[in-house]
């Protein structure tokens, strides 16, 4: 017999992307996911095909019944939520959290990462947590939308500290492949696993790689810090420009680069380059 997966967060990405991965290899796999326009939609693109697949509505800090038949569970939603899903029928459990644990400047979203993380590594259930960076690729997310939202109606991008700090994204298929890689996979039991695209870049290249694929005029200017701290605070006033907040604003004085041999040692993965990923995700928008 083979064993029922649970995936929580399928109505955003990568829970949505992995739920069609596994329902295409013929997984017995159940959905579950809060927005019910999306859930209707999933139900509706699976159709007839994939006959093995279930979506439910639920809030799962209400309701974990699913967990009696669940063998392998997925977490791709927030990471405060795992506590109370650490069931000892679970053969599996595999769980994202994120690079915020290493931020220099901790805020809610880093403690629910280092609390989930505890509880997990400390439980008695086989447990695999996987913190990816920076996920782009689906047209879902918004990061590189905003980039691209900017580059579009703006002449200029500017950076604090000439955009120089560190950053390595990943693209949402390769997260999926990461989670993919640590099911059946005894190396990946009880470990935390940072995954990350195949190499840093500074935070100018990379947007400057984004503004050459779209093909729009614009170019990365260097600012200072708290003249763009400043401007930040009127975003949200400023036609064509997306809402910036401090934290996000504060995050781009850090580097965000990570060594990867440990995901390719135990995950096997190789994942694609940021030029080939933004040249896919920037294809993929416009046939929408």
């Amino acid at each position: 017999m083979s064993k029922r997966i649970t995936v929580i967060g399928v109505t955003s990405e990568p829970g949505r992307a992995l739920f069609f991965e596994l329902a295409k290899r013929n997984y017995s796999v159940i959905g579950i996911g809060r927005d019910i326009k999306k859930l209707t939609k999933i139900r509706n693109q699976l159709g007839e095909k994939f006959p093995l697949t279930e979506v439910r509505n639920l809030d799962v800090e209400r309701d974990d019944s699913f967990l009696s038949d669940t063998d392998v569970l997925i977490h791709c939603s927030r990471p405060h939520l795992v506590k109370r899903l650490l069931s000892k029928n679970l053969s599996h459990l595999i769980a994202l959290g994120s690079t915020r644990k290493f931020t220099q400047y901790p805020d809610s979203k880093y403690n629910e990462v280092i609390e989930m993380e505890h509880d997990v590594l400390t439980s008695t259930v086989p447990s695999t947590i996987l913190h990816p960076t920076m996920i782009y690729g689906a047209t879902t997310q918004n990061n590189i939308r905003r980039i691209i939202q900017v580059a579009k109606s703006w002449p200029m991008i500017p950076l604090p500290l000439n955009g120089r700090q560190l950053i390595q994204p990943i693209h949402n298929d390769d997260v999926v492949k990461a989670i993919m890689g640590s099911m059946n996979n005894a190396r990946a039991i009880n470990k935390s696993i940072i995954i990350a695209g195949p190499s840093p870049m500074s935070y100018r290249k990379f947007v400057e790689k984004i503004i050459a694929a779209t093909g729009y005029s614009c170019h990365v200017i260097a600012f200072p810090y708290p003249l763009i701290k400043t401007i930040s605070k009127l975003t949200k006033y400023i036609p064509n420009l997306p809402n910036i907040n401090d934290s996000e604003v504060r995050r781009l004085l850090e580097d965000k680069n990570f060594d990867t041999l440990h995901m390719q040692k135990v995950l096997n993965l190789r994942p694609r380059s940021f030029e080939e990923g933004i040249l896919q995700f920037v294809s993929l928008s416009s046939r929408e």
